[in-house]
């Protein structure tokens, strides 16, 4: 937890949820967990008029299952961004994440950009990457390489 006071995870699956309290006991975590089942864009337009978190990492299922949904795909990265940066405190850090292989990394930066702009905040990108090692991409199958992040810090 690198010294966070409390964490809270927000998930719409129960079953994630269970799973993320067995890993919170088998760690031996002592330091306060809160597990929320709900819609996470549902929670960050609940909760952003009074809850600001130092850091939020906001790591969704694949909004783009296909080329045809691409540009609704994209809306709903401009709208998590928008979103999970109305949580971030002054100086926090927003981590974006996709797994979406139809939409470029340059595509998703932007969506994300406009999003947190949307949301009346400036941010500096801090680092991006895809994949880890572990998790190859094959050079004939560009859409391998679906795993995209973005870590901002927020002022």
């Amino acid at each position: 937890m690198a010294g966070a006071a409390s964490v809270t995870f927000v998930d719409s699956s129960q079953g994630a949820l269970d799973l993320t309290a067995r890993n919170i006991a088998l760690s031996g975590i002592t330091r306060p967990t809160s597990l929320v089942r709900a819609d996470a864009m549902e929670f960050m337009e609940r909760e952003a008029p009074q809850t600001r978190f130092d850091i939020v990492i906001a790591d969704p299922p694949p909004f783009i299952r296909s080329r045809k949904d691409l540009e609704a795909g994209a809306k709903g990265y401009r709208k998590l961004a928008r979103l999970a940066a109305g949580l971030v405190t002054s100086g926090g850090f927003l981590y974006l994440a996709s797994c979406s292989h139809a939409i470029s990394m340059e595509r998703f930066a932007e969506e994300c950009a406009a999003g947190i702009s949307r949301a009346g905040r400036s941010a500096r990108i801090i680092a991006s990457g895809g994949a880890a090692p572990d998790h190859p991409v094959h050079p004939h199958l560009p859409e391998s390489a679906y795993l995209k992040a973005i870590v901002y810090h927020l002022e």
